[in-house]
Order: structure tokens, then sequence, then C-alpha cells
């Protein structure tokens, strides 16, 4: 951020966030002579705080004597009655994204170490007028339990612990998924062979890149990469991916964001710098938006590209693959390029998420045993056209089914396939009706993906 804050707003910062001591109302000087030993804070007073300071809506929250932060439970319901006081669309609350966490899970998180099986579940519908339950491996990452038994995209899960995987036990599943010890799974390949598999959940560091590839259609080589979050050694392993394009003559890429809830925001700016023309360097790729209190203190920023991390000059068209698991630092990537990159980008799958705004993350009592990550929004990100308030997500340029019968990178995948059409022949294929009734699944299955989808969904601007 820029240096133009105001030296008394940094000693509240400092005195009021600082390690391990947390002043929960206001910073006053002791007029006793005494040694005055600091207090363990209250971390709801803390939260409240922390959302009167920072809060993009702040002028919406009563004051805290009104609110009365230490009458709710804890600190993840104070936050949850914060958002109640965010601006209505369409009936409802704009904030569907503030939260907090233990100090040790944030960590976990911005480290990209996960504690689970190392797999995604979604529930799909095999054709248009089938409703039949069918729960498929979507991602596997190669580090965890389930990547070092071999488990891939497109297995199809037949029962866990014994619980058949469909809609009418998704409360069952998720307990099982969620339980201690070791899990039994039978799943389907496809090559139709039944394995039985004991997973039992660890502490692994995700990979970000789940696939990269080259793909050969004649006069043009296509670069693919799954990314699947913004976090961790993201960067080297992007980075690594564009040095096999570079060296194989890529001459257009497909960015396969489906799953991608978002992370790191200086991580989506570097990729940002890989895709962006030689015609954007020096130019805005986005500023910063804060609530009234920040932006007189200075912190609203613009970001310039640089093309630093440019590496691949003969780049024609850049396509996105995109569904509601896409998000925040993905959205942030496929907003600030658009306006550079014009007709040679296109979203290819379903409407992303909507979540035009980001974090400072702010850790409460920090390394005491009630430590506490606010993740609360507070800025709001705007590309070089005005381009900002995407709350209801990016409608794709032609929508495709994302198939997870098919692993990535097959050119046959649904999503890919209409990416590389556009690619090869310069036209967007009209979705048919079959295709537009796949992407409508009932309502049943819906509820249910949205039970098993437990993935971070945010854009983590710099560290406080």
């Amino acid at each position: 951020m820029n240096q133009k804050r105001t030296l008394s707003f940094w000693l509240l910062i400092a005195l009021c966030w600082a390690a391990p001591v947390l002043v929960t109302t206001s910073c006053k000087k002791s007029t006793s002579s005494e040694t005055v030993e600091p207090k363990h804070g209250d971390v709801r007073d803390s939260v409240y705080m922390v959302a009167e300071t920072f809060y993009l809506w702040v002028d919406n929250l009563p004051n805290a004597e009104s609110f009365k932060p230490t009458s709710y439970p804890g600190p993840d319901e104070v936050i949850e009655k914060i958002k109640t006081y965010s601006p209505l669309l369409n009936g409802k609350n704009i904030d569907r994204y503030s939260f907090g966490l233990p100090e040790a899970e944030y960590e976990n998180l911005a480290n990209a170490n996960e504690s689970d099986y190392g797999c995604g579940f979604k529930f799909v519908r095999p054709s248009a007028n089938d409703y039949s339950d069918d729960l498929r491996i979507t991602y596997v990452y190669k580090n965890s339990p389930a990547g070092s038994q071999g488990v891939q995209r497109s297995w199809r899960v037949l029962s866990i612990n014994g619980i058949a995987a469909n809609t009418n036990n998704i409360s069952a599943l998720n307990n099982a998924l969620n339980s201690t010890g070791s899990v039994s799974f039978q799943m389907r390949t496809p090559a139709n062979e039944t394995k039985n598999l004991n997973l039992m959940a660890a502490t692994y560091t995700a990979n970000t890149v789940i696939k990269s590839s080259v793909i050969d259609l004649g006069t043009k080589k296509v670069g693919y990469i799954m990314f699947n979050t913004f976090f961790g050694t993201a960067i080297q392993e992007i980075e690594a991916a564009f040095n096999d394009f570079v060296a194989k003559g890529v001459t257009d890429v497909v960015v396969d964001l489906r799953y991608n809830g978002g992370g790191r925001v200086d991580i989506a700016q570097h990729f940002a710098n890989l895709l962006a023309p030689e015609s954007a360097k020096g130019k805005v790729m986005y500023t910063e938006q804060h609530n009234a209190l920040l932006t007189t203190e200075g912190w609203n920023e613009t970001i310039n590209y640089d093309n630093s991390a440019r590496k691949l000059p003969l780049l024609q068209k850049v396509a996105f693959i995109g569904t509601s698991g896409t998000a925040s630092a993905s959205e942030l990537m496929i907003n600030v390029l658009k306006p550079y990159l014009g007709e040679s980008q296109k979203l290819f799958g379903s409407t992303t998420y909507g979540k035009p705004v980001g974090f400072y993350p702010i850790t409460i009592n920090r390394k005491l045993p009630d430590a506490y990550t606010t993740l609360i929004v507070a800025v709001k990100s705007i590309n070089s056209q005005g381009g900002s308030d995407y709350y209801q997500g990016f409608a794709p340029d032609a929508l495709a089914v994302d198939d997870v019968t098919r692993d990535f990178g097959d050119p046959e995948e649904a999503s890919l396939k209409a990416a590389l059409n556009w690619i090869q022949t310069g036209t967007i294929t009209t979705a048919t009706v079959a295709t537009q009734s796949l992407l409508r699944l009932s309502p049943i299955v819906d509820a249910a993906n949205s039970k098993l989808d437990h993935a971070f969904k945010g854009s983590i601007f710099k560290e406080k």
C-alpha cells in the first residue's frame, strides 16, 4: 500500500492489533505510575472494532454500544450480524463474503496447507432428462491422501463408509467426510473398474496447478493450465507451466479456473502480467476503493501493468473456463484483462460466483488460545474501464458443461472443447437447448453440491 497514512492512524493500528494484546474499545494512556499488565481482549469486541475501521460499508454500522458485540455467542456470529448491514441486491445483503477463522486455520489456508482427503466432489446429471444421482471426483491434489492412492478426476463415488452416494444421504455423507479416522470409499473408474479405498484425512501442501499441457491445433499450439488456488507456491507453479509453453511455442492459452475460489491478489497480478498484451504496459490494471475513513487516510491505490512476467510474445487469444466456483481473485483477473484483450478474451462454462471485493486479514489476540483472524470485506477492485460491481458474477460468452466424466486437459471435455473451437475458428458456438438444460441442475442436486463445496472464496489483499 502507499505511504500516505497518518501517524495517528498507524499508532492506532500498532496499539490495537499488536501481538499479543488487543485494546478492545479505545487506546488510552494510563495515569497511574504503576506497571499495568496488558489484558486479554474479548475477541467479539475486537471483531467489531476491526469492522468499524475497515468494513467497506462502515457507514451502515451502528456504534458498538448499540450493536453490543458481547451479546453474541462468538466472533463468527458477530460477523454474520455485521453482514446484515451491507446494501441489498435483489432483496439480499450484498455481503455473503465476510468471515473469520482461528489463526492457525488461516495460516494453513494462506500456505495452501490442507487437512482433508485432497479431492473435490460434485453431483452431476448424466443427461438432459436424467436426474439420477451421480457423485464424481472433480479434482485431486497430487500430494494428498487421495492423490497418493491414484484417485483421479472423473471417478464415480458409489459409497462412503457404506452410505450410498446419493442426494438423499447428503447429510450423512458430509458427516462421514468430516469424521476423524479412516473412511472407506467405493469408486468406479472410467474403465468400469471398482476401487475400494480407505482414506484418512491428513495435512499436506496443495499443488496449485492441477494440470498443464500443450494441445496441438495444427497452426496453433494451445497452452492449457488448470489453476486451482491463489495461495502457496502458485507463482512458481505458474512460471513452470509458462516456461513449458514458451519451449513449445504456445500461441494461445486456456486458463481453467472452474473451481478456483481466489486467494492472494499479488498472485493474480502476476498472472495477469503473464497474459496482458504489450500495449497494456504502464497502464492501469485496477484501482482499489475503500470506505471513507481509509480513503481519507490514502489507502486507495492504483496498480499498473508492468509486463515483467510476460513470456509469450506471440500470444493471440486467452480463454477462461469458469463456473459458480470461480470467485474473487479469479474474477479480478478476468475483469482486469478484458479492457486490454477485448475480443481476444472469452469466458466458457457457466456464470461465475460474483465477488468484486476483498479482505485484509487481521488477527486478534495473536498466538493466544483464542487467536482469530478476521476476513471482513474492506476493499473493492475496479478495472481500467470502471468495471466493478459484478456481484452476480460474469456470464459466459458460451455456455458449456463442467464435464466431470473427463479429465482436465482432455480436448473432448465440454468446456475445453468449446474454448478450443473458438481459438481455432474464431466463432462462439451457441449453446443448445440440451446444454442449457444440463447446466440447470435440479434444486436437489444444486443444494447437495453447495453442501459439498467447502472451498475458500476470497481475495486477500496485503496482510496487516
